[in-house]
């Protein structure tokens, strides 16, 4: 082998090469592609109609699942708290077949028996459930915003 490169270059003619057509629609689209991302947006991809409708799901169930850490005060959160044990307590009632206004925890057990156990209509059945889950909901957004004043009062920022 020659070690010296001067003439092994000058054996190799340089000659340039224009792109494939390939290697054009490839830079064309990272440059579409990252423009926006760039500047801070995101690109705008063509979507199919299953996408957007699948895409639409995601966001219901999302909306749907994300009720905790709607309130952003415990005094907010508090009120929503009572007012969900009312219609708890309300709801209770009816899957009971019972007219008292002081409704007991046993009450509330009796009637998530009885709803557990397919006694009930089942559009009162979700009634109860979903009175319940908003018992549950709201009580955990209580809980999570008076920790988290607690911490801000001392100066100690949440976990």
């Amino acid at each position: 082998m020659d070690e010296n490169l001067d003439t092994l270059e000058a054996r190799i003619p340089f000659a340039p090469q224009l792109p494939t057509a390939q290697q054009i629609a490839a830079g064309l689209a990272i440059l579409a592609l990252m423009g926006p991302a760039a500047l801070g947006g995101i690109p705008v991809l063509p979507v199919t109609i299953q996408d957007e409708r699948r895409r639409q799901q995601d966001e219901i169930q999302q909306t749907s699942e994300s009720s905790v850490g709607v309130y952003h005060s415990s005094d907010e959160a508090a009120v929503a708290l009572a007012v969900s044990q009312k219609r708890l307590a309300k709801v209770s009632n009816e899957v009971n077949q019972t007219h008292t206004h002081d409704v007991s925890e046993q009450d509330i057990v009796h009637a998530a028996d009885r709803v557990f156990a397919n006694e009930v209509r089942p559009e009162l059945s979700a009634r109860f459930l979903s009175a319940l889950s908003h018992v549950a909901t709201d009580t955990a957004d209580l809980c999570m915003l008076r920790d988290d004043e607690a911490h801000d009062s001392q100066g100690v920022p949440p976990l």
